[in-house]
């Protein structure tokens, strides 16, 4: 599911510069949570690691990664946003 983050008139509905979480899931390892690090710092390369939180499923089997960047453009966030969802690992990202 993607959220359109524009207006009707095509004016964005976040302010810049911001900080913005963004959170993708899938399936619990270290190499997932590199995976989503190294997409988010593609586009925002000043993001430190101590923005990352993880959350487990309840059973352990799946984690969210919630990453907090600092977002200037809306083109960052939508960047982002693809690289996540064409990646295999990714099953969900909001």
């Amino acid at each position: 599911m993607t959220k359109d983050l524009h207006t009707p008139d095509n004016e964005t509905l976040i302010e810049f510069p911001c900080d913005f979480k963004l959170k993708a899931m899938g399936r619990k390892s270290d190499d997932f949570i590199e995976l989503v690090f190294d997409i988010a710092c593609k586009y925002a390369p000043n993001t430190p690691k101590e923005n990352i939180e993880i959350v487990p499923s309840k059973g352990e089997r799946f984690i969210s990664v919630n990453i907090t960047i600092y977002a200037t453009c809306i083109e960052q966030i939508h960047g982002i946003y693809g690289d996540l969802k064409k990646h295999p690992e990714v099953l969900m990202s909001l």
